[in-house]
């Protein structure tokens, strides 16, 4: 079987971009290409969320690719809200694995911040079931159902939720790209706005503009892809802190892998809320249900700890670019490998919309 290797991963700085999408993913790409033979490239796959939105920007594969000096290229968009980016990393896989194809790009930009916070907020309930935008619901009371779940399920307080959040603010200081660079204080938490209980401002990631890429290909590198899987699951009908989705696309990517959830060295999930990052750990065994918290609390899940998750410091403190994010969290993964000399898995988490379209990828060091 083809085995498909990652190439050139780079990240732009997250946070505030002062131009387009377009010009920040030219950017980023030729940070890739610097490292790669462009003239090699077979196809570039896109992830956004809504730049005709949110920048006014169109046909943007096409427009990349020329800013690139790339010719003859497949192009093509991949869209699935909030895990676009891990999409497109699919996407490019599979295409590889097609045999069509040996050397792509995949590359994911969001600029999100020409948009006030009322204005995302309108645009990312899009998203949501028609019944739940009749309800005139928002993704963050949708986040902070399955939080007061979690934790009366489990018999946490909404004080523990400090322990995560500020786990990943110190990871997040630690990220030389990284949106949020806080030292965030107990007394500082207790006092947050509150958004939608119990989630407050530290609990949810920020408006962010962001990009990442990388090229896939059939020339071996340190980095290879050893097992992806992908799940659909039905919009929210109730706030069970578990998600369908999530459980059947860990399932696929571990029996592709043909390896165990206890093999993973370490992972970066999805916490748009933070909350999720405890029932992406639950929902792919890696830890127990109703633990993870308490590994948070006892240190496990830090970055020195039994299981790092989130060393980046995740989509709460890194940044939240919709569609980029799940394509930064496995470039965050190759970044992250050096520092663990002898560790050989590591596990990409994303989720789409509300929980219903979600990714899950798992890499390989190679020796």
């Amino acid at each position: 079987m083809t085995k498909v290797y990652i190439h050139s991963p780079s990240l732009s700085q997250f946070g505030k971009w002062n131009g387009n999408s377009l010009s920040l993913s030219t950017e980023t790409a030729k940070l890739s290409l610097q490292s790669f033979d462009a003239q090699k490239i077979e196809f570039l796959i896109f992830a956004s969320f809504a730049p005709e939105q949110y920048t006014k920007e169109f046909h943007l594969p096409t427009k990349i690719l020329q800013n690139l000096g790339l010719q003859n290229a497949f192009c093509i968009r991949s869209e699935t809200a909030s895990s676009a980016g891990a999409s497109a990393f699919q996407l490019g896989v599979n295409l590889i694995l097609s045999g069509r194809y040996k050397h792509g790009m995949v590359l994911a930009t969001e600029v999100m911040s020409q948009f006030n916070r009322e204005e995302n907020n309108l645009l990312l309930g899009s998203v949501l079931s028609r019944r739940q935008q009749q309800l005139r619901m928002s993704m963050a009371q949708g986040g902070a159902m399955i939080t007061r779940r979690y934790l009366s399920m489990y018999g946490y307080q909404s004080s523990d939720l400090y322990f995560l959040s500020k786990k990943l603010h110190d990871n997040g200081l630690k990220n030389p790209i990284a949106q949020i660079k806080k030292n965030l204080s107990e007394k500082e938490y207790e006092n947050q706005t509150m958004i939608s209980s119990p989630l407050g401002l530290y609990d949810i990631s920020p408006l962010s503009d962001g990009s990442a890429a990388l090229v896939l290909s059939t020339d071996p590198s340190q980095i290879s892809v050893k097992g992806m899987g992908h799940g659909t699951g039905k919009f929210l009908s109730s706030a069970e802190p578990s998600f369908s989705a999530s459980v059947i696309a860990f399932q696929r990517a571990f029996a592709e892998a043909k390896i165990q959830a206890r093999e993973i060295n370490f992972a970066e999930l999805h916490d748009a809320f933070t909350t999720f990052e405890l029932i992406g750990a639950e929902d792919a065994g890696l830890i127990p249900r109703g633990k993870a918290l308490q590994w948070v609390k006892e240190g496990l899940s830090h970055p020195e700890g039994q299981l790092p998750i989130n060393a980046s410091g995740g989509l709460k403190s890194r940044g939240h670019p919709i569609g980029a994010s799940g394509l930064a969290q496995i470039v965050e993964i190759c970044r992250f490998f050096p520092s663990r000399k002898e560790q050989r898995f590591a596990l990409a988490h994303s989720i789409g919309g509300l929980a219903t379209n979600n990714f899950a990828t798992i890499l390989e060091r190679n020796s």
